[in-house]
């Protein structure tokens, strides 16, 4: 256990699940691994993580908000990702919901998962980031990139937990949500950027108050709340990467 209430370990099935397992620790913050057996993407996917090239790291969120606001940590983590990234030299755009983009290929995913009794709840947020290209690739069908960053993964373990605690402790009691949405298109795809959900196709128009993403098609404005939408042309991002903002 480090400064910020890291814990490395070589290999784990699941650094969320590892998080889980360690809740009753006060002193625990996140878990970070080199490689994951088991991991885990959103909607029940695997997660690739290849030993050695890439950082997967859990952080455990204790919100002081209401439960009701929620959707605002997977948004915010992708903010942190982003933040990092760019610090790093890559251009990142964010894809809704979830991904950290570098030239319109995902560079990292997040995967929030809550436990919720009443009014409070204990948040694990799950990030994997692709820090090298495998030697071998990535799967066929995987749009993936990397960093291809030398700074050893547990320092950006260290970077991001405290990124990540030191954003959702400024978070606002009320209404923290509009933050972290305003923040969040910030780092998004351009407006306009052509998308479609199963048969809706239309063009993204940034996310509403409560996070979901608004898609114009030819005939209206469409809200979806949930799912994956996929990218159908990537139109051209701005030359300028964005600093760091703490």
């Amino acid at each position: 256990m480090n400064e910020v209430g890291l814990v490395w370990l070589s290999e784990c099935e699941s650094t969320n699940d590892e998080c889980r397992r360690r809740l009753d620790d006060p002193t625990l913050h996140a878990v970070a691994s080199d490689h994951q057996t088991h991991g885990r993407g959103r909607r029940g996917r695997t997660w690739f993580s290849p030993r050695g090239d890439g950082l997967y790291l859990s952080i455990i969120i204790r919100p002081h908000f209401a439960t009701s606001a929620l959707t605002a940590l997977p948004l915010l983590a992708g903010i942190v990702v982003a933040e990092l990234v760019g610090a790093l030299g890559k251009r990142a755009a964010l894809k809704w919901p979830n991904d950290v983009l570098v030239d319109g290929k995902k560079v990292a995913g997040i995967l929030c998962e809550s436990l919720v009794s009443g009014e409070r709840a204990v948040a694990i947020i799950g990030i994997g980031l692709n820090l090298r290209e495998p030697v071998d690739g990535f799967p066929e069908g995987l749009h993936a990139t990397a960093l291809g960053t030398p700074v050893p993964a547990i320092t950006l373990a260290r970077v991001l937990t405290r990124r990540l605690l030191a954003h959702v402790d400024r978070l606002p009691v009320e209404d923290p949500l509009a933050s972290v949405v305003h923040t969040w298109q910030q780092w998004s795809l351009p407006l306009g950027t052509p998308m479609r959900q199963a048969s809706q196709a239309g063009t993204y128009a940034g996310l509403d108050r409560e996070g979901s993403l608004r898609l114009l098609t030819d005939t209206s404005e469409v809200r979806i709340h949930s799912g994956e939408v996929e990218l159908v042309a990537l139109p051209p991002l701005p030359r300028e990467t964005h600093a760091a903002r703490d």
